[in-house]
């Protein structure tokens, strides 16, 4: 019982360790509304390409607010504040980008459908949503 806690809490650290990376990428903003405030590393949860196996990587993870935290872990949120979707998921970077489409696929409103069906993923990002 005692190894499954200890890689659990190794793969934390891993995960928290690029943390100072990411700030830089993201200019300590939240990669999605691109808001300041407390970020916190979050990685992008589902399928990957066998080639970037399981350890955590920055290509694998985005930096995030509190309430981008809340909004990829499927929690309600106030639909009228999310337009920054329509700018996210264009991201260059594929997690911010992955994390984007998933969260825009969730919001029923006209300017969401709107969006989603303007969009074009690659045939290779797609099968990661």
């Amino acid at each position: 019982m005692a190894k499954g806690r200890d890689k659990d809490q190794a793969h934390k650290a891993a995960v928290a360790a690029l943390g100072k990376n990411l700030s830089r990428r993201a200019k300590s903003k939240c990669e999605l509304c691109e808001t300041g405030g407390k970020l916190v590393v979050t990685e992008v949860a589902g399928p990957r390409p066998e080639a970037a196996g399981d350890d955590p990587s920055e290509d694998w993870a985005a930096l995030l607010c509190d309430r981008c935290i809340d909004l990829v872990a499927g929690k309600k949120v106030d639909t009228s504040a999310l337009r920054f979707l329509e700018t996210a998921m264009w991201s260059e970077l594929r997690p911010v980008q992955i994390l984007a489409v998933r969260a825009l696929r969730t919001v029923d409103t006209a300017w969401a459908r709107e969006a989603n069906d303007g969009l074009y993923l690659d045939p290779e990002v797609e099968e990661l949503l």
